[in-house]
């Protein structure tokens, strides 16, 4: 802030001598940027993070604005805002993507990847870029950097407002997804009814009876006051989730290669200060929650559930819906 303020000074300063004003002004430039997420918790200390290192690194040139808790609307409001040039950086899982380069949908693909590394790995393939590169060519919207370091999670889990200590305990559970097709039918398959609905819509829902559970990083659950409606939480690792900065391209390419950098930079720190971050909150949050009666449960048997997610994977990779260069791409990454 000081920074900038001194530069602000300096710009009136030469302006008063009728010098160079509209440069200095013209010079700065505040970026939009959206997510789902509140600013208190962990994805909202990271972002924050994110946007004081881009100031820093730019030198005041580029200010990163952050709208929490989808203020300017749901996932695909966002995206489409996105798109158009409205917002300039949206933040959520890759996989949102997936309507402008389908197989990105798979990178969500619960029981499909072993764990975070394996993820990591597939994202920083060649067959990554080109998935990518089909949502620049669709869309005009690219990423910022490697998909990845920003971690979310660390671990995904079920909070419910009754135990689920094996598949059978999903059979009929009400269950929240997002407007994700492939993890509908997934959940479908384990017996789940599906209610796809915006993630800050899920406490009044669960709270009302629509839902009965949600699946979630665990790093958000005591910052979305899930577990004062429903108290009992599972670990259920079905994927791994990264946080993918998507970034309208227009905007991007229009930046100074210094602002470019600065946005890298502060891209790459940020995945850093994710992974300390994340960690340390989930073990004090676990902790609290422990404290008010929630229930955690981390031996649930996974096995019946990939068993029976397989099935689908199988199916859907002979009707071609899964592609076979993405499984090969998984196996190559393993």
């Amino acid at each position: 802030m000081l920074k900038l303020n001194l530069r602000q000074l300096f710009c009136a300063v030469v302006s008063s001598a009728g010098l160079l004003f509209a440069t200095c002004m013209a010079s700065a430039e505040t970026w939009r940027m959206a997510f789902k997420a509140p600013l208190d918790s962990p994805d909202g200390k990271i972002f924050a993070r994110f946007a004081e290192l881009v100031d820093k690194y730019s030198n005041g040139e580029l200010t990163i604005k952050l709208y929490p808790s989808e203020q300017l609307g749901n996932a695909q409001a966002s995206l489409e805002q996105l798109s158009a040039g409205a917002i300039h950086i949206y933040s959520d899982d890759v996989a949102y993507l997936d309507k402008w380069s389908p197989a990105l949908r798979w990178t969500s693909a619960p029981f499909l990847f072993k764990d975070r590394d394996h993820l990591l790995r597939f994202f920083a393939s060649d067959y990554m870029d080109a998935l990518i590169a089909r949502v620049e060519e669709a869309a005009g919207v690219t990423v910022i950097g490697d998909v990845g370091p920003l971690l979310r999670g660390p671990y995904r889990v079920l909070v419910s407002t009754m135990p689920v200590k094996s598949v059978v305990d999903v059979d009929n559970l009400k269950l929240r997804i997002w407007d994700n097709q492939l993890v509908v039918d997934v959940w479908s398959a384990l017996g789940a009814e599906v209610r796809v609905l915006g993630f800050s819509d899920v406490y009044q829902a669960i709270q009302t009876g629509v839902v009965d559970a949600v699946t979630t990083p665990l790093s958000l659950v005591e910052s979305m006051k899930f577990t004062e409606v429903a108290p009992y939480v599972v670990r259920t690792d079905e994927f791994s989730q990264a946080l993918a900065l998507m970034v309208n391209k227009a905007a991007l390419d229009a930046l100074s290669q210094k602002n470019r950098e600065a946005l890298l930079r502060a891209h790459t720190e940020a995945g850093v200060y994710s992974e300390e971050i994340v960690h340390s909150i989930t073990r004090e949050s676990i902790e609290r929650l422990k404290g008010r009666s929630v229930r955690f449960f981390n031996d649930l048997d996974t096995a019946p559930f990939a068993a029976r997610v397989s099935k689908i994977y199988a199916e859907r990779s002979a009707s071609g819906d899964l592609p076979a260069a993405f499984l090969d791409t998984v196996a190559a990454t393993r």
